[in-house]
């Protein structure tokens, strides 16, 4: 993957198998990480990229662009500094995808919309949605080419309202809707540091990290999110989720230890000190939503594989099952054969 240094989502086509990775160059990512940190302007020298992986295992980038007005393609001009991502597949024509970034612009975090072609090696660009209550968005979830579930992990972008409320664990993150219509509200609020979300069906989960576990809720037509139950973790700190749709099963990954996470995340490097460690879930959505999930756990890592991971999903292709893991600051993944 070249100068490329973190794999901070992983999106896997249901009806190939290709996974799709959102990745970045490091200083880029450090801005999001650490919003109150200087810019590093100097050292940003590409844009986040979108990769294939294909049925050989080759990692093929997925350009940018935009159109002009005369129908011609250049290459993408705004920021791109990807957080969390999803796609939509349309229901009439499951080759036509709909990219859904979390993107990270100096001026404003946005979520920037780009049409893709299953087999193509470029996406267009559609859109890209400003809000006042995308404040501090943290990952995403595509209902439809233009609706969408964002995380805002936070209430504040930065300062110190946004270390207090950290320190703090105040409930001031939520979950936004944008409908097809282009109209914002607040879906679910009271939440504790949401992060990773994501939906199977009319069910969406969303992770917290400072009330850690998952919680469930019900899409209802107009947007709105009914709780329905949650799982609390009691050792470790959710981050991302990916959902098995053949088994309905959730993946989650999970960090061992904060504080060392907080500090790999600071300064990382291959040869970093820090042994955040990472724990990978299953969880099982049990009949009775009020009771939460039965939880397994595939894998402990003291950070000898990956000093700590943020996302890991399942990819099924022809014969070949296994876990994909990646961190937004490490450049490699790492396979799991025959997960399941």
């Amino acid at each position: 993957m070249g100068k490329l240094h973190g794999c901070e989502d992983i999106i896997v086509d249901p009806e190939t198998g290709f996974a799709y990775l959102a990745c970045g160059s490091l200083k880029p990512r450090q801005h999001w990480l650490h919003p109150d940190d200087e810019y590093d302007f100097a050292n940003e020298v590409e844009k986040d990229r979108i990769f294939v992986i294909d049925e050989a295992d080759n990692y093929i980038e997925i350009k940018t662009y935009e159109r002009e007005v005369d129908r011609a393609l250049k290459p993408f001009s705004q920021d791109l500094r990807v957080h969390g991502f999803d796609i939509y597949w349309d229901p009439a024509d499951s080759n036509d995808m709909t990219f859904m970034l979390v993107n990270h612009q100096l001026d404003h975090a946005a979520v920037s919309i780009f049409s893709y072609k299953r087999g193509s090696n470029y996406m267009v660009h559609v859109e890209t949605v400003r809000s006042s209550l995308l404040k501090s968005p943290n990952n995403i979830v595509a209902m439809s080419k233009r609706a969408f579930y964002a995380t805002n992990d936070m209430k504040y972008t930065g300062g110190i309202l946004r270390t207090v409320s950290n320190n703090l664990r105040l409930a001031n993150g939520h979950v936004v809707y944008r409908n097809s219509l282009g109209e914002f509200n607040i879906a679910a609020d009271n939440i504790k540091y949401p992060n990773g979300i994501a939906k199977d069906k009319n069910l969406i989960y969303v992770a917290s990290c400072t009330d850690p576990g998952i919680q469930i809720y019900r899409s209802n037509v107009n947007g709105s999110l009914e709780y329905q139950g949650r799982t609390l973790f009691w050792n470790s700190i959710p981050d991302n989720i990916h959902v098995d749709h053949s088994t309905g099963q959730l993946y989650c990954t999970s960090f061992l230890k904060v504080s060392q996470t907080h500090r790999y995340f600071k300064s990382p490097s291959l040869n970093t000190t820090a042994t955040a460690g990472t724990k990978i879930l299953r969880l099982t959505p049990r009949d009775d939503l009020r009771q939460g999930f039965d939880t397994e756990t595939l894998l402990i890592d003291s950070g000898v594989l990956m000093p700590t991971a943020t996302i890991a999903a399942v990819q099924r292709r022809n014969q070949i099952q296994r876990l994909l893991i990646g961190c937004a600051v490490c450049n490699f993944l790492v396979v799991c054969d025959s997960p399941i």
